[in-house]
């Protein structure tokens, strides 16, 4: 039996998917991007509301304003941490519990379990409050909770349409759920930005309660059941394990044991919470199957599952397929292994070490005059060998790795690393130090950075005129309370300095850039792309700065001596360090 749901209620929600996108397209253009930020939100929360006072029934009704009250529980922890804020979340399950409650469990078999009515608050309640905790302890993993709820909503959407109950209320919490989180993927799909505890709580009670609406019309609940718990059955293992402490303690738990797993195998950020997502829709998939017997749902659900493949595993395959992505052999020139790993492979390595400090940890940035540089100074060489990740940055320097049999996959540039660092730290909430460059550089690149990524907390700034000699800037930079610190005082006189006040820095993760202030504060202007690429960067900026001849001069050095080593001609010893 086909079953027919409202064409209007249908019509609405892809009108107001389509308002949702051009609202947002003219929003981005006259807004600043934090206003903007703020704005979205309450446009995607206002039209949950508008959409359920047109089309819902009073329990839809009742769950999205619940879910509206639930965001601004969420909103208030964000202002001001409490684990009693969580308190919220406990008493709306109760509200719920009076207007939505689980009265009972029925089984495919036909057997059923009633709940008493003290037992019925008691499950419902816990229902509802466990899926915003959960949703926010998930939100430590950067994007993971947009694809989670996608996977989610849609999985629920096809088991709604298969089976032909006619649950008009479930039908358009899951289709309005679609919709929406379509309409604002770009608020979800950034894989280095968090929903956010608002969000989180808002989407958690929604899930929830498309579930019970499920429920409710007669699918059986064991299926709803697996179905939205399969869905978070990884990170809800993990999870699970910090509800008490949730409760009792106002520091976060990351629920990232999986997730990090999923690092150290080699795979970056964004393709991690990629599989994460595509393992979970695995789960939910296999216990929709168990309860749909009939070979046209089978069909649908195997149908599914291919597409799940397609969209997020071939893409792996064909990015990793026969190799890891990070090699585990690091190129060696001249006593200095050289990571080989993509930009966001390094960015999600970085993000470890931030959440997992021990002790100060330096990332460098060696281009083809620091190699040079590294062969003729012992100290810098020595720093590079202990750095937790020397990074290549340079076109120069790829090209004779290149050379040599050595290819590196990417070049990491300090910029681009300091900016997408930035960037997260912007979304973690990681205070960030700008040490080093000349006057004012060092504040005005900081100005620049938390104009263009809102929510950057910028711990200090100062230039980098100074003697080696004195401790107070390392005691400012730890009094400060930053967990990033970028030093630009040039090679190798920034790398030698963190090794030097390692203990004063005490847990901070410090990143040599170079000259990447002098470019993002816009003091310099950085080669056109084409110039990157082959390799006059280099020449650009000695057109700006022309006294660094001298230095440039030293890639003649470099050339020679990579040219020597091919030959067989020079051959680099460890006693000579």
């Amino acid at each position: 039996m086909i079953v027919s749901y409202s064409p209007g209620m249908i019509f609405g929600c892809v009108s107001a998917g389509v308002i949702c996108l051009c609202v947002q397209y003219l929003a981005k253009r006259f807004f600043e991007p934090r206003q903007y930020s703020y704005l979205r939100d309450l446009i995607l929360a206002g039209t949950w509301v508008v959409l359920a006072l047109w089309y819902g029934s009073p329990q839809s009704r009742f769950i999205v304003g619940a879910a509206f009250l639930a965001g601004i529980v969420g909103l208030t922890e964000s202002f001001w941490p409490s684990a009693r804020a969580r308190l919220g979340y406990l008493i709306i399950g109760l509200a719920c519990a009076r207007f939505v409650p689980i009265e009972y469990i029925s089984f495919v078999d036909g057997e059923y379990i009633y709940f008493s009515p003290v037992m019925s608050v008691v499950v419902t309640s816990l229902w509802f409050w466990a899926f915003p905790v959960i949703l926010q302890q998930l939100d430590g993993i950067s994007g993971l909770v947009g694809y989670m709820l996608a996977v989610t909503f849609s999985l629920m959407l096809i088991s709604v349409v298969l089976s032909m109950n006619g649950m008009q209320d479930a039908f358009f919490m899951s289709f309005a759920g679609v919709l929406l989180l379509g309409a604002f993927w770009s608020r979800f799909s950034n894989v280095y930005r968090q929903a956010g505890r608002a969000m989180s709580a808002m989407w958690g009670i929604l899930a929830a309660g498309t579930a019970i609406l499920g429920v409710s019309k007669g699918i059986v609940f064991s299926s709803m059941l697996y179905l939205s718990l399969g869905l978070f059955a990884i990170p809800l293992a993990e999870a699970s394990l910090h509800l008490v402490s949730l409760i009792l303690s106002d520091t976060p738990h990351g629920a990232e044991r999986f997730y990090r797993k999923l690092i150290l195998r080699g795979l970056d950020h964004p393709d991690a919470v990629h599989v994460i997502a595509g393992l979970c829709a695995f789960l939910g998939i296999a216990s929709a199957l168990s309860q749909y017997p009939e070979s046209y749902a089978l069909w649908v659900w195997l149908g599914v599952t291919g597409l799940v493949v397609l969209v997020l595993f071939v893409p792996l395959f064909f990015k990793y397929g026969g190799r890891s992505p990070m090699s585990h052999e690091k190129p060696c020139l001249w006593g200095v292994r050289i990571d080989n790993m993509s930009l966001n492979y390094a960015l999600a390595r970085a993000r470890g070490m931030v959440l997992s400090p021990k002790g100060t940890r330096l990332i460098s940035t060696v281009n083809a005059l620091g190699m040079d540089k590294a062969v003729r100074d012992p100290e810098y060489h020595h720093v590079l060998r202990h750095s937790a990740m020397v990074l290549s940055d340079g076109v120069g320097l790829l090209w004779g790795l290149r050379f040599l049999g050595m290819p590196i996959q990417e070049r990491v540039t300090g910029i681009d690393f300091a900016e997408q660092l930035c960037r997260m730290a912007a979304v973690e909430g990681w205070p960030v130090y700008f040490l080093g460059s000349r006057g004012d550089t060092a504040l005005t690149c900081s100005r620049v950075l938390e104009e263009r990524y809102p929510g950057l907390i910028v711990a200090g700034a100062r230039n980098g005129y100074f003697t080696m000699d004195d401790p107070s800037i390392a005691e400012a930079v730890l009094r400060s309370g930053a967990k990033i610190l970028f030093v630009a005082m040039g090679i190798p006189r920034q790398e030698k300095w963190v090794i030097r006040y390692t203990n004063h820095l005490n847990g901070v993760l410090a990143v040599g850039v170079g000259g990447a202030f002098d470019v993002l504060s816009g003091r310099l202007r950085r080669a056109p792309p084409v110039m990157q690429k082959i390799g006059l960067e280099w020449l650009f900026r000695l057109c700006q700065e022309p006294f660094r001849w001298k230095k440039d001069l030293y890639l003649t050095s470099f050339v020679l001596r990579v040219v020597a080593t091919r030959l067989g001609l020079y051959d680099w010893k460890e006693e000579e360090h």
